[in-house]
């Protein structure tokens, strides 16, 4: 995985922020570093002092080198950080161009790119690398922005389209990868993290209150192009971007988001074996397809059913080879389930490895996760995924597969509860639905209780919910937040029917979020994370699938389960239980990390004053007095205090 950067602009200084840009992003590519600039029609190709010196020697870059480049005439550069995964030769070096006229900035995996490669040779181009890249830069060049649609992968990518004279942005199905772009009214800069954009002349970060609401009210970020920074927004999911280099306009508007990929609508229904045999060898492959690499490659096991499945489809897929597994575990039994991640390294003869994380330590290095977040995040748990990454980091493997992805697409959080009572209740199913109920429920009271609130929400409109809802956000806010900007409007929060919604809502707002978080914890340690619960190809299907078919013999995830039969223990496949890689935030916050709390929302009511009150600490010292719950808001105040001071974020 790699991270790249550039910048259009005709002002040298804005030129020269390429290099510190570039700089930023070292711990997603410290292999490797390379530059191009544009002047007037001619690209000059740099090296740096941290290109790798077999590149230098390779590519004949020992006279140019960008710290002592002339950028007077320079209108648009391109950087690249590599890390090396696919063809560790020089060959894959970038910036990369295979005629001069078209260059690339690549960060991501296209997976089926020896396929793609056969199809382009089988129309008589050739090649001169072993990389993924040149493969994506070729398809580019014969199809255009259609060869999207071809790559089955993550990535982020700019390409340097000389002959019609535009830079292409674009990003995967998903947002697995992420992109950023920026502009002053001076100059246009993009990057695969914020931070970057510090390094241009002018910048100030200030603070988008907007998101600020979302994140703190609506436990939401990254559902929208916007960002926490004004002027900094994402390109979004499945989109690309076209800008014209000699462009007058230098500002967000210019930047035209245009969607190449949607997510399918319901397709033809087909019978739930079909529909399990179709899964299982589709989930095979899209994992054999993500153990391509030319390094060493392990997964994250947090003994759940997603994990445990990629884990399981690997050991299918290769019975000899040494599987490498890291769990992230708890001293508080509650919070751990260490105990169903022995169970899967037995079950697939796995070599695994633990890791215990400590709450002195995230105080130490929360500003460390911040930095490399670029956000405020939402709940301490990012802390376990982060310890799995560094351990990966510490055994030396460079590639590790992930479960995300899976409970979005395939409703496995308790959230589902409420449109499948809805699908069920308006087709009349009243015998199925009260029979799952009772097992996906743990007790009679709460599955009755679930079928009310869908009577409820099927003969009111719904903003009668928005109302109560609003009641509620407001009595949460009471006298401590005066903000009144926000992203999402009550409105985007509709009711979901059935599970295809819930599933489709999910996607796109909870799902980002999460594949943000994935990217930057693993990033931070020079990891490459795959996820291959988001193969394109299992949409359709899974979007074929109806609610009875989802929840299946009243098992969510149902498809998911009966496909795993006889690679995962029957132990793991019917857990009821989910927990995924969590911390006990709530008995840190009464313990360890009190005084953390009360400090740093305490600094926050005094600096942005404006925003947030100093009675922003009363419901947190009624919890620590035991007069009512922990709620997740404690966290994300005190993390946006945090975010604050490290990147000097102003109101």
């Amino acid at each position: 995985m790699c991270g790249i950067a550039g910048i259009i602009s005709s002002n040298p200084s804005h030129q020269e922020s390429l290099l510190p840009m570039a700089r930023l992003l070292r711990h997603r590519g410290p292999d490797d570093e390379g530059f191009i600039f544009l002047s007037g029609k001619k690209v000059s190709h740099l090296a740096g002092a941290e290109t790798h010196p077999s590149s230098v020697s390779h590519h004949d870059l020992g006279g140019c080198m960008i710290e002592n480049f002339d950028l007077d005439q320079a209108s648009v550069g391109l950087a690249h950080r590599r890390l090396s995964i696919i063809d560790l030769s020089p060959n894959g070096h970038q910036p990369m161009t295979r005629d001069g006229k078209v260059w690339i900035a690549y960060n991501g995996e296209a997976y089926n790119y020896l396929e793609v490669r056969a199809e382009l040779e089988s129309e008589g181009i050739s090649f001169t690398t072993e990389s993924d890249t040149e493969v994506v830069l070729a398809a580019y060049e014969r199809w255009g922005t259609e060869s999207f649609n071809r790559l089955n992968g993550m990535w982020a990518m700019a390409i340097l389209d000389l002959p019609k004279e535009r830079v292409i942005l674009s990003r995967d199905r998903f947002g697995i990868k992420p992109l950023y772009v920026y502009a002053d009214g001076h100059a246009l800069a993009f990057a695969s993290e914020i931070k970057s954009f510090q390094a241009i002349p002018g910048w100030k970060a200030k603070a988008n209150e907007g998101a600020i609401h979302d994140f703190l009210f609506k436990s939401l970020s990254d559902h929208t192009r916007e960002t926490f920074f004004e002027n900094v927004h994402q390109l979004l999911p499945g989109h690309f971007a076209s800008i014209k280099i000699d462009a007058r306009e230098r500002d967000l508007s210019c930047i035209k988001q245009q969607p190449w990929y949607g997510l399918p609508s319901a397709t033809e229904e087909v019978s739930l074996d079909q529909s399990v045999e179709s899964f299982r060898e589709l989930f095979l492959d899209s994992v054999r397809l993500r153990m391509r690499s030319d390094v060493r490659l392990g997964s994250c096991l947090s003994g759940g059913l997603d994990s445990s499945s990629i884990v399981g489809a690997m050991r299918a897929l290769s019975e000899e080879s040494t599987i490498d597994v890291i769990t992230s575990c708890s001293t508080h039994k509650e919070f751990d389930e260490s105990s169903y991640a022995d169970l899967v390294s037995r079950f697939t003869n796995s070599r695994s490895s633990k890791v215990f994380p400590d709450p002195d330590a995230l105080i130490e290095i929360i500003d460390s996760i911040l930095w490399h977040q670029d956000e405020p995040f939402g709940s301490a748990s990012i802390y376990a995924q982060w310890s799995v990454f560094e351990k990966a980091r510490e055994l030396e493997i460079p590639v590790m597969l992930d479960g995300q992805g899976a409970d979005e697409s395939h409703c496995g959080y308790n959230s589902f509860l409420r449109p499948y009572v809805i699908g069920q209740l308006s087709k009349g199913r009243l015998s199925s639905l009260w029979s799952n109920l009772k097992l996906l429920r743990p007790t009679k009271r709460k599955a009755f209780g679930s079928i009310l609130r869908g009577l409820l929400d099927l003969l009111t409109p719904s903003a009668f919910s928005e109302f109560f809802s609003s009641r509620a956000e407001a009595a949460k806010k009471k006298n401590w937040y005066f903000g009144t900007k926000r992203i999402l409007k009550a409105s985007s929060l509709a009711r979901q029917g059935n599970l295809r919604e819930h599933s489709r809502f999910m996607m796109k707002h909870g799902l980002r979020m999460l594949l943000h978080w994935e990217d930057r914890n693993s990033m931070a340690h020079s990891i490459e994370s795959r996820v291959p619960f988001l193969d394109y190809r299992l949409m359709p299907l899974i979007f074929s699938l109806s609610d009875n078919q989802r929840i299946a013999g009243g098992w969510s995830k149902g498809i998911i389960r009966k496909a795993m039969n006889g690679l995962l223990p029957d132990e793991v496949i019917f857990r009821k239980d989910k927990m995924g890689f969590v911390t006990p935030e709530s008995l840190w916050a009464s313990n360890e990390w009190s005084e953390f709390y009360l400090r740093e929302m305490r600094e926050l009511s005094e600096e942005w004053g404006k925003l947030i009150g100093p009675r922003v600490v009363d419901p947190f010292e009624k919890f620590l007095r035991k007069e009512k719950g922990y709620d997740p808001l404690f966290w994300k105040i005190a993390c946006l205090n945090r975010w604050r001071k490290i990147f000097k974020v102003e109101l």
